[in-house]
């Protein structure tokens, strides 16, 4: 990789930070390389990608959080469960359309379809474990296509909260699932 000479300078609160960091990284060119890839991957003006931001407000709010499931720890919980009585809670209790409600702050039929497609996204996205997670859209419809290692009853359990949401919105949707990946097409048109 060809490197590049940088010469400048930095008032002396910027150089402690510098030499603090130097500590941690090494030397000052891996922390500026860092703080690059770090300013690059959070926007032009130094925020936090959506899902950052979904991350920081959840933490946030929900202080009493003590346990992230690790993909090991998800794959045996989906192995296990009882599809039927997963079905019965998501049928009496509805925590997609909470967690979306929760997201935009108003109730789920005051969405728009593209926020309540744009909400199953960050969902599935920040639950974890995905290997693939994208969105398309045409005219006529969304797209979204999921590919995971968790197993069929993983898949049914994301399929069947999904389709809660959209049912509960009254989007008119298909769904196909496998032992790896699930796939929605929810139409444009109710």
């Amino acid at each position: 990789m060809k490197k590049y000479r940088v010469n400048t300078t930095i008032s002396q609160k910027h150089h402690e930070i510098l030499k603090e960091y130097a500590k941690e990284y090494g030397t000052q060119q891996s922390v500026l390389e860092h703080a690059l890839e770090a300013l690059k991957n959070t926007g032009d003006q130094g925020e936090l990608s959506s899902t950052g931001q979904l991350w920081m407000r959840i933490f946030r709010e929900l202080k009493d959080i003590h346990i992230l499931f690790q993909r090991d720890l998800a794959k045996i919980f989906f192995e296990n469960m009882d599809i039927d009585q997963y079905q019965d809670y998501i049928r009496n209790e509805k925590p997609g359309e909470t967690a979306i409600e929760w997201y935009y702050n108003k109730p789920l039929k005051e969405c728009t379809l593209q926020e309540i497609v744009h909400a199953v996204v960050a969902k599935l996205d920040v639950q974890g474990g995905a290997d693939t997670l994208i969105c398309t859209e045409d005219e006529e419809s969304y797209r979204i296509n999921m590919t995971h290692t968790l197993g069929i009853n993983a898949s049914k359990a994301i399929k069947r909260l999904d389709e809660s949401i959209f049912e509960s919105y009254g989007a008119k949707y298909e769904t196909h699932y496998s032992e790896r990946s699930i796939f929605f097409k929810v139409y444009k048109d109710k």
